[in-house]
């Protein structure tokens, strides 16, 4: 796969700690930016596929009033009190 590439600013204390990422796993800088960037627009993606996900049960109707939801997590707070 052809690779693009990407320039970004960052404060200098990150480029310190992402050097000492670097430096403890034997691994350069290169390596921990595309695995943090890769593992982010995962988690993003998730995020916007759960949102879409829910505007299509609300307008299917699919919704929970708020004294069921309330009502659900006073039941979670007191069973995991015991």
């Amino acid at each position: 796969m052809a690779s693009t590439v990407l320039s970004f600013r960052t404060e200098e204390e990150t480029v310190t700690r992402l050097d000492q990422l670097a430096a403890a796993t034997e691994r350069d800088r290169q390596y921990h930016l595309k695995r943090a960037l890769n593992r982010y627009l995962e988690s993003e993606a998730w995020h916007l596929q759960a949102i879409a996900e829910g505007i299509v049960d609300a307008e299917a109707g699919n919704l929970s009033d708020l004294a069921s939801v309330k009502a659900n997590w006073v039941k979670r707070v007191e069973n995991n009190a015991d």
